[in-house]
């Protein structure tokens, strides 16, 4: 081996960790999320809130010049993408709460899925023979997904249909996305897309007149390590990881989380996914890993 390609290998060594890294800390967003006795949409806002105040001595640092140079339909676009993120969370947040982790964070994580037809029905990209083929199987599975869960037990339906929402949203947060961060830094990106996640949620909130006030330290604890754990760690580390590796890579590391998170679902809470979700589970993963080879391919 040349000492090129042995340098090329300790320079890839530190994007994998930090993947590595990040597919964790990402697992662990659905386990925080079901020890916490707070409304869902209340540790949405205070977990989007806490996460935007990470990102504020990045901002303040220049005086949010990059903020102050963009075009007001730039803004606008960061602001609708920052509701998105919020409605997302909302969504699935409340899905943790009714449902098996492992189906709640599996059918949120089909976003790839949902962003490759999103992406051919409003922007006319096209799909190849392997990504209809693994949008095909990735749906085929969720049905088995949702029946199987159905039959073994009734009571996950409407959380099963919440994560299912989640997905979508988190699609389109990422079809939104998409191009804003091509032209802006992932700090203020960061931001002001966290900034309005948290105003959209927390205005929900107020109208529901729901309890956010006068929290136990334990709940505002755990808001906290959703803050810098799932959201700062695991998704600023495969965002810096994708600055290395190939994107289709990354994207395959997200297969990992509802395995992750089914792993310690299992360990904390003794949570075993129903026959319906393993099988529809390890379709859809299988659809997931089409759809994201042929995003490679293209």
């Amino acid at each position: 081996m040349s000492v090129f390609s042995v340098e090329i290998k300790k320079s890839l060594q530190l994007p994998y960790l930090a993947l590595l890294i990040g597919m964790f800390a990402i697992s662990t967003s659905a386990i925080l999320i079901r020890y916490s006795d707070s409304e869902p949409l209340v540790i949405g806002a205070y977990r989007q809130g806490f996460a935007t105040l990470i990102f504020l001595p990045l901002i303040l640092k220049d005086k949010a010049a990059e903020i102050r140079s963009q075009s007001y339909s730039t803004i606008f676009e960061m602001i609708f993408t920052g509701i998105l993120l919020g409605a997302h969370f909302s969504f699935f947040i409340t899905s943790v709460k009714e449902t098996s982790v492992a189906a709640s964070v599996l059918l949120a994580t089909c976003h790839v899925v949902y962003v490759a037809v999103l992406g051919w029905i409003f922007f006319g990209e096209n799909l190849t023979r392997k990504a209809i083929l693994g949008t095909s199987v990735s749906l085929c599975g969720i049905l088995i997904l949702f029946g199987g869960d159905l039959l073994d037990n009734p009571g996950n339906f409407m959380g099963n249909i919440f994560a299912f929402i989640s997905g979508i949203l988190a699609g389109l947060y990422y079809l939104s996305g998409r191009k804003l961060r091509k032209i802006i830094s992932l700090p203020t990106y960061a931001f002001v897309v966290y900034l309005f996640s948290f105003i959209s949620m927390f205005i929900i909130v107020l109208v529901q007149d729901l309890n956010y006030e006068n929290l136990p330290v334990y709940e505002l604890q755990l808001f906290l390590l959703m803050a810098l754990i799932p959201t700062l760690l695991g998704h600023t580390m495969q965002n810096w990881a994708i600055g290395y590796l190939p994107a289709y890579i990354v994207s395959i590391s997200l297969l990992a989380e509802p395995v992750g998170s089914g792993l310690l679902a299992w360990l904390f809470f003794h949570e075993v996914p129903s026959y319906g979700v393993i099988t529809g589970g390890l379709i859809v993963m299988s659809g997931l890993y089409l759809v994201i080879l042929a995003e490679e391919s293209n």
